[in-house]
């Protein structure tokens, strides 16, 4: 009778959420390719993207779920090629050349995984084309050595998969059949099958090195320890861990995987909408608002410890539509985003969002931003930079605020400044 009433109790729960929310479709239709320009990454060596990508519909095995799949991307981090399972580690510079895109690693998580939350893929070309340029056919020919040149890398290393997932034959062939229906276009050679909607955030070294810790963290709980790692697309998904490893670095908060089914219901994680929370957070939230960034415990300890807001200059938007001349997978678009599903706002935002320069790229980003900074500046009161009051720890962080836009201004006039040499 109990197991019945908690039952009962999640289905009227969901429904309820569904109600409230609805899944709206982000887009149907296909859309174009909109990318930083590859002079980004000489202006930042350092950036995360958490990415959104659509269903997979492959023409030789079963759909993918409608709610898509997350991904991160980790630029200025390296696969250990030393390590007996997937692992991390921010490049060395020197033995790296950080401007250079492809030093970069994807993760994604996947179901099948056994012994690890998630595989890493080295560079960007990879991890989102499978090495496809623009004009060539996606065929069993290219997608077949997609797999090979994945494999060569060593990105399926010290990998096991749960036992429902392996193919009854232990043979080549079979292996490769499990490589392209479970891991290709969803862990790697992402626009094969689906279409990529991402959100890039700069961080300093130091965050990074909090993300790859957790991340590494994570795998070897499971590769170590006595616990399987077993998916649930309800208590511990994709973006379960890409949400966790930001929340590390002091980005935003945690999100439980391990609450009661109830709980679980105000800790649902969905690929669409992280995307479109950090794109949110990255550039819409009002960093003008002293008194804001102070009540909020995260920021105002991120400011202080390290130097850092998440709304900031050189936060982008990329979009990479699906690969069109394509034998292998359905490319019309599907993907949800839990939202009111007759106002959608989320979708609404985002859309507008990608027809705007300032979203999509750096100039027209780093004048905006200085723009917004001056004008927090102008306003600064007179006082601003005293410390001794009543309420020494307020004055404490405004003094470190207004310190803060300042060097980010300064920064945003240093990278318009190479920006315009190096072009």
């Amino acid at each position: 009778m109990k197991s019945t009433l908690t039952c009962s109790s999640l289905v009227i729960s969901l429904l309820a959420l569904a109600v409230l929310h609805g899944c709206a479709p982000l887009y149907d239709e296909v859309v174009p390719t909109i990318r930083p320009e590859p002079v980004y990454d000489q202006l930042y060596p350092y950036y995360v993207e958490i990415c959104a990508v659509s269903q997979i519909r492959a023409k030789f095995a079963e759909h993918g779920g409608s709610p898509g799949h997350a991904v991160m991307y980790l630029k200025g981090v390296c696969r250990d090629p030393d390590a007996k399972f997937p692992t991390i580690k921010i490049c060395e510079a020197g033995s790296v050349d950080l401007d250079d895109p492809e030093n970069g690693v994807g993760i994604s998580v996947n179901k099948v995984f056994k012994n690890v939350n998630w595989m890493a893929i080295s560079g960007k070309r990879l991890f989102f084309f499978g090495n496809l340029d623009a004009g060539m056919v996606l065929d069993e020919t290219h997608g077949l050595a997609t797999i090979q040149a994945a494999d060569d890398l060593g990105i399926f290393d010290g990998i096991q998969i749960h036992e429902t997932y392996k193919p009854p034959q232990d043979d080549e062939q079979a292996q490769i059949f499990l490589a392209a229906t479970e891991t290709l276009g969803t862990d790697f050679a992402l626009n094969f099958g689906r279409t990529i909607f991402c959100a890039r955030l700069p961080v300093s070294v130091r965050m990074l090195e909090q993300i790859v810790a957790y991340l590494n963290d994570l795998n070897q709980e499971y590769a170590l320890g006595n616990a399987d790692y077993n998916w649930s697309g309800y208590h511990d998904n994709c973006s379960h861990t890409l949400h966790n490893s930001l929340a590390a670095a002091g980005v935003w908060p945690y999100q439980s995987v391990r609450k009661t089914k109830f709980l679980q219901l105000f800790n649902l994680s969905v690929p669409a909408n992280e995307f479109a929370n950090l794109a949110f957070l990255s550039n819409a939230y009002p960093i003008e608002d002293f008194d804001r960034i102070y009540r909020e415990k995260i920021k105002r300890e991120t400011l202080l410890e390290k130097d850092w807001l998440p709304t900031r200059h050189g936060a982008l938007l990329k979009l990479i539509g699906v690969h069109q001349n394509n034998e292998l997978y359905d490319t019309r678009l599907r993907i949800f985003v839990l939202e009111p599903p007759l106002l959608k706002p989320k979708s609404r935002r985002v859309t507008n969002m990608f027809g705007e320069d300032r979203y999509t790229q750096i100039k027209a980003n780093l004048l905006y931003y200085k723009q917004r900074y001056e004008a927090i500046l102008k306003k600064r009161p007179k006082d601003w930079d005293q410390q001794e009051s009543w309420w020494s720890s307020y004055m404490k962080t405004r003094k470190k605020y207004y310190e803060y836009i300042e060097d980010q201004l300064r920064d945003v006039n240093e990278k318009l400044a190479r920006l315009a040499s190096i072009r």
